[in-house]
């Protein structure tokens, strides 16, 4: 007999198309929010810093020699060096965290840098328009509690820097808790619209984590129960069977029955939990029936057998290999089952639609298909339920005192 193939068991599977794809990269999650927030950051600190930095010109550090130039190359070139990194997302947590520290010594050291300036009171200082800037760079890598903290200090340390700078003038009280208090409210927004944004997004990957979970656990579920009815239908049908045939082998005929059926036995319980076949491999049509002619040969009862529109046709081979299963199946019923003496057919036709029709009768004693006990799973899983797997269909005729026909059908319409 030809090797036989194991049909993969057929899991409900979420298809991975290009248009899931699109909806998923447009879905909120976290991987997409930490996306969008960097680019939006970016876009805003552009428009900011560029603004910021004609106003330094305008103003200026008052301080002479390097350390001035370095001052606003370093506050500047961070900046704008996050600005890049965070736009085209190149380790942009980093370059955020980078700028905003720079931005936390530069404030602190701001009333050293500028010592020797005449401020105007009246007139914020050039820092003054990063601090927002600062803070969302510093919720790119930072949680809600550091960003909250990074907020508040950088927003008391500029109204200090206030202070110091108008020489702790009575009116520069009033002015630096003024602009502190501006700074922290809108900084305070950016913080919370971002921690509000990360925990909905958190929501949203546990719950698509634990949809998964679920759906995997049911894909387990039901793979485990599809193995456990296939090895109940080998064991009540083929193994117990087979036993019971080599029990009765009273006669040549019989023994070969036994045999064959014992055979069939060993290679179902053999597939079960063997390498799944690829689907899209085929086999010819031509190799079925051979293998078909095989096992009606081996059965001990001849099988009147008839072949039609063969030539040159294929299958998948895991149609092949449920349509031969159940047909074995349905022939050693026949000769379990239709009595001494019964004429037994087996016909194969190869369809015009590309398909296959397998008819496997005889004109014995027959028997009611509604009356089959529960139990016997040779005629429900192992020819019905095999067959519709891999998209066929198949049907039972018979009547008591009226022989018995079983149809097995496939084509590639009802099974794609």
């Amino acid at each position: 007999m030809s090797p036989s193939f194991r049909a993969p068991t057929r899991h409900p599977a979420i298809p991975a198309t290009t248009k899931d794809a699109q909806v998923q990269r447009r879905m909120l999650n976290t991987a997409n929010f930490e996306r969008l927030l960097g680019r939006s950051v970016a876009i805003i600190g552009l428009v900011f810093g560029l603004q910021t930095a004609f106003t330094t010109l305008g103003q200026g550090v008052q301080i002479t020699g390097w350390f001035g130039v370095l001052y606003v190359s370093l506050v500047f070139g961070t900046m704008f060096g996050a600005i890049i990194c965070c736009f085209f997302l190149w380790h942009h947590r980093i370059a955020s965290g980078v700028f905003a520290a720079v931005f936390f010594v530069a404030l602190l050291i701001w009333p050293a840098v500028n010592a020797q300036a005449s401020a105007d009171i009246n007139q914020e200082p050039w820092i003054w328009y990063l601090c927002t800037i600062a803070v969302a760079f510093a919720c790119i890598p930072l949680q809600l509690r550091g960003a909250i903290v990074y907020l508040v200090v950088t927003s008391v340390m500029y109204g200090v820097n206030r202070v110091i700078d108008a020489d702790f003038a009575p009116a520069s009280f009033e002015i630096g808790a003024l602009d502190a208090s501006y700074a922290t409210i809108i900084g305070g927004l950016i913080v919370v619209l971002v921690g509000l944004f990360r925990v909905l997004a958190g929501r949203v990957d546990t719950a698509r984590a634990a949809a998964l979970a679920t759906y995997d656990a049911a894909v387990k579920q039901h793979a485990t129960e599809v193995e456990r009815v296939e090895v109940d239908s080998i064991v009540h049908d083929s193994v117990l069977a087979s036993l019971l045939a080599a029990d009765r082998a009273l006669t040549p005929k019989s023994e070969a029955l036994a045999v064959m059926m014992a055979r069939v036995a060993i290679e179902q319980l053999e597939g079960v939990g063997a390498p799944v076949t690829n689907e899209d491999e085929v086999t010819g049509l031509a190799e079925l029936i051979e293998r078909l002619r095989a096992a009606a040969s081996m059965l001990g009862e001849p099988f009147s057998v008839t072949v039609e529109g063969a030539s040159g046709r294929v299958l998948p081979v895991t149609v092949a290999n449920a349509v031969y299963w159940a047909t074995v199946q349905a022939m050693v019923n026949s000769v379990e089952h239709a009595g001494p003496g019964a004429a037994r057919s087996l016909s194969i036709e190869g369809t015009v639609s590309g398909g296959v029709c397998v008819i496997v009768g005889d004109d014995g004693i027959g028997f009611c298909p509604a009356q089959v006990a529960e139990e016997r799973l040779g005629l429900k899983v192992s020819i019905v339920e095999r067959v519709a797997a891999v998209g066929g269909r198949s049907m039972v005729i018979s009547r008591p005192g009226e022989g018995a026909v079983i149809r097995i059908e496939w084509s590639p319409e009802h099974g794609s």
